[in-house]
């Protein structure tokens, strides 16, 4: 079985016990809405110089951008501040622009 790609946007986190969100497809989010649990989404990782938002941990819901890449851990300049994080690939996720 192949799979298929397509493009989605988070439009609201519904339950954080299934990790249940509803999802809108199309590249800007104005396509048709559904709801899926979060085994049925895949994460994309951000490269540098995208837009993120950190997944999980303390910070989690920040959005920022890579700056740098060291190992395992990006490099990430906080949205809206000059601070920047380093913070453990795993837990971003790109944000479509």
């Amino acid at each position: 079985m192949s799979q298929a790609s397509c493009s989605a946007n988070i439009a609201e986190n519904l339950d954080s016990q299934d990790g249940s969100c509803r999802v809108a497809l199309g590249s800007q989010g104005n396509g048709d809405e559904l709801i899926a649990t979060a085994n049925e989404l895949e994460v994309v990782r951000p490269k540098k110089n995208e837009k993120l938002k950190i997944m999980n941990g303390s910070m989690r819901g920040v959005t920022g951008k890579l700056i740098g890449i060291d190992g395992s851990d990006g490099i990430v300049r906080v949205e809206g501040s000059l601070n920047v994080q380093i913070v453990d690939m795993v837990i971003l996720g790109k944000v479509a622009a």
